[in-house]
């Protein structure tokens, strides 16, 4: 009795963070340290240690965490070294949610009450971008999350709302489907029509309301990465669910990405004003991105093999000339590519076991049911990195702790 009591704990713990994450990033951080206490209260030590070293990706989890920490010991403290190591330490929470199987009825409840919290996230960034609301006096906020972070939510949702309305290839050319789509799409509050048709339709009815919200919002803020990769993964799942269509696969990706992008670049000044300003960058005008990215490459070019230590960013960049201490001094902690600050402070050798995370997670994933559609997210973390440290950003490491959670514990049924 008191087992199946944890477990309830547990699951509800569970979906409270499914729930909150979005929405408050203090709350969220408790809940995923007692979901993570409560699964080691769970016992069954021998089995959980047996399961985290039957995988690659967990072990490389470990040893990058071990690669900073001896770092840490032998070239000292700097002054990032206990927030880089505050950050690593959180993503040691996955091998421990790894050892614990969520059922498949939490598993679709807390991805369910998940885009419900995004799309509360979503309706509130459209009232402040038009100013309908004011909770956030800073302009890069979005919701309750950085801007930046925010975007890449809503591409995460998106994702996730297209594969469960349209998971079924049958279903996406029927008919009754096909209307109640174009119907909910321009009228989103018919759902509670069709909330009355049947109870297995309920769900995804409720989801196809979402999409529309989360797109808007997605265009009409800050944050071109979330944008990007949005359009990405949104060609890689219609090529994964058409699939069997070829012919049709081809027309509905390229004129989707053709019409969708036209038509938000011509009606968000956000996405114009964006653009046109990387376009003035890009004629050979400096920029913050570009001195931090050709500093860092520098500073690594003199030290590939070792790197200079845990949280020796900010010291090491900062002491290059005034231009980049200027840009330490105005809050930034890292060269903004998740690749080159793990090159930077562990070296070369911490840089591939960094890598081998994602390609040991993507090994693991593609050989569950529909594991092409599973592999997507941490090709969504490959691509965003590009652009920002987004692993050890807060916001987004919860992101990614959350996802894989579902990915690992994700059973599909065809309908």
């Amino acid at each position: 009795m008191n087992n199946i009591k944890l477990i309830n704990a547990r699951n509800l713990i569970f979906l409270l963070l499914a729930f909150t994450f979005p929405l408050s990033v203090p709350l969220s951080n408790i809940l995923a340290v007692l979901l993570a206490i409560l699964i080691i209260v769970e016992g069954s030590f021998t089995e959980k240690i047996k399961k985290i070293n039957s995988s690659k990706w967990m072990k490389s989890i470990l040893i990058l965490f071990a690669i900073y920490i001896v770092y840490w010991s032998i070239f000292g403290s700097f002054t990032d070294t206990f927030w880089m190591v505050k950050r690593i330490s959180l993503i040691l929470l996955l091998p421990i949610f790894y050892t614990s199987s969520f059922s498949e009825k939490t598993i679709q409840k807390s991805v369910f009450v998940f885009l419900i919290s995004m799309f509360l996230s979503s309706i509130i960034a459209i009232a402040e971008n038009y100013e309908i609301i004011n909770l956030n006096p800073n302009w890069t906020n979005a919701a309750f999350l950085k801007y930046t972070d925010h975007n890449v939510f809503l591409a995460a949702a998106l994702i996730i709302s297209v594969y469960f309305v349209f998971r079924d290839p049958k279903q996406i050319f029927s008919q009754k489907l096909r209307r109640s789509f174009i119907l909910c799409y321009f009228f989103p509050f018919l759902f509670f029509y069709f909330l009355f048709k049947g109870k297995e339709q309920i769900y995804r009815y409720l989801v196809l309301t979402f999409i529309p919200f989360y797109q808007f919002s997605l265009f009409t803020e800050g944050g071109r990465m979330g944008q990007l990769v949005y359009l990405i993964l949104f060609a890689l799942l219609t090529i994964f669910l058409l699939k069997n269509y070829p012919i049709l696969r081809f027309l509905i990706v390229t004129s989707y990405l053709f019409i969708f992008s036209v038509v938000i670049y011509h009606t968000s000044t956000v996405v114009q004003n964006r653009y046109n300003t990387q376009r003035v960058i890009y004629n050979f005008e400096s920029s913050t991105r570009n001195t931090l990215l050709e500093e860092t490459i520098i500073l690594i070019k003199k030290n590939p093999i070792f790197g200079y230590g845990t949280g020796s960013f900010t010291d090491e960049f900062g002491s290059v000339n005034e231009e980049t201490q200027k840009l330490v001094s105005n809050q930034h902690k890292t060269p903004h590519n998740n690749y080159l600050y793990v090159w930077f402070e562990i070296g070369i050798l911490g840089l591939i076991v960094f890598l081998s995370i994602f390609y040991f997670q993507i090994k693991e994933l593609i050989k569950k049911a529909d594991g092409i559609f599973l592999i997507l997210f941490p090709i969504m973390f490959l691509i965003i990195m590009l652009a920002d440290s987004y692993l050890f950003s807060q916001n987004t490491l919860v992101l990614y702790l959350f996802l894989s959670i579902i990915t690992i514990n994700y059973q599909y049924k065809p309908s």
